[in-house]
């Protein structure tokens, strides 16, 4: 090999080897704007919702050991993802808890006596945790908001990346970045498709655990649809992400194309919609079956021609919200998305970027 030719490799190695190297002090912005200086790697980590523990596994091959304190909601709504990690890292059986993640229900004074350097909110309980980060920063502590949930077009790409700065992982972070962003171009690049379907859409909500029915506002996963030029029936009476609950007779009038129930592996086996980690596609199966038997629903338009589908209510709390916008695609524009493959993408992202995989039924079609 001519030495020139050496040169100009080991030149390149050595550039991608510090392209991503940390220095520090360390300005750093949240996806709020709000801006802050890190004098050193945080080690003293507390986590405001136990979900994006799930983000955070993608950044970092053991979360688990920076953390002083998380939220109990992952805990609380999604026992099997819990168990899957607890068995991973052992450290967050005996981690102390902080609340079920609402802003108003955390506690201050064991955040305060855990002595965090670094809290991370997520965006949704911004407005109840106003009073708290500010607390908290006159105390010589950073905060910083992450989002893959509320407007997960624009947050998801630079939570990934701030998620990176904030564990010392940047380089990991911008692989996944550039993963996340391929999937999503390919995905955007065919909307412009002219004549596209625009079938009306229910997302519903947890069926089978509250009075029927909690739809999708406009943002969250309402985005998704709208995005695949889906009419989502929920969107102009809930312009929020957490969206509202819709009366059987404006469904019924409505009459949707489509029906999308979510759930998760916490709700009720016999009642609601089982889906997500551990869940077995069976049950599934059996369950949206009889979700949509109900008196007004078994009469939509959508149940009739078999457009019926189960979809994992936490896509939307992770990087995984590319699999979930995949899946939604392939449903509402199935000839435009054929060779689509979520679950390769899926797969793909256990593999390469997880240190735990995630295992399960996440969406599936209804079978008769």
């Amino acid at each position: 090999m001519k030495k020139s030719l050496l040169k100009c490799i080991l030149v390149l190695m050595f550039s991608l080897s510090t392209a991503f190297a940390s220095t520090w002090p360390k300005n750093v912005t949240d996806i709020l704007g709000n801006t802050m200086t890190l004098k050193e790697p945080p080690r003293r980590i507390l986590l405001a919702s136990g979900f994006n523990f799930v983000s955070l596994t993608f950044v970092h091959e053991d979360p688990a050991s920076l953390l002083v304190g998380w939220g109990s909601d992952l805990k609380k709504f999604d026992a099997a993802t819990y168990d899957l990690y607890r068995q991973a890292f052992p450290k967050l059986e005996k981690l102390a808890t902080i609340g079920s993640g609402n802003g108003n229900e955390l506690s201050k004074e064991l955040i305060f006596s855990l002595n965090p350097d670094l809290v991370i909110f997520d965006a949704w309980q911004a407005p109840s945790t106003e009073q708290l980060a500010g607390m908290l920063r006159k105390s010589g502590m950073n905060v910083a908001y992450i989002d893959f949930y509320q407007s997960p077009f624009k947050h998801t790409i630079p939570s990934i990346r701030l998620l990176g700065q904030l564990l010392d992982r940047e380089e990991k972070a911008e692989k996944l970045a550039t993963f996340y962003q391929s999937h999503l171009d390919t995905l955007t690049s065919r909307l412009s498709t002219p004549n596209l379907p625009q079938p009306k859409v229910l997302l519903h909500a947890y069926p089978g655990m509250w009075a029927c029915c909690w739809s999708s506002g406009s943002g969250g996963l309402g985005e998704y649809i709208s995005l695949f030029k889906g009419v989502n029936i929920g969107a102009a009476k809930f312009p929020t992400a957490n969206g509202g609950q819709l009366n059987l007779e404006y469904i019924i009038q409505q009459n949707p194309d489509i029906y999308i129930a979510t759930g998760h592996s916490g709700v009720s086996k016999t009642e609601a919609l089982p889906i997500g980690t551990g869940i077995d596609a069976k049950l599934a199966q059996a369950q949206l079956n009889k979700v949509i038997s109900a008196p007004g629903l078994s009469t939509l338009k959508a149940v009739k021609e078999g457009h019926v589908y189960g979809f994992w209510n936490y896509f939307s709390s992770s990087p995984f919200n590319i699999v979930g916008m995949e899946v939604m695609a392939k449903w509402l524009q199935p000839e435009l998305y054929k060779d689509i493959n979520p679950q390769l993408t899926m797969d793909e992202m256990n593999k390469t970027f997880l240190p735990v995989p995630l295992k399960g039924t996440y969406w599936i079609t209804l079978q008769k």
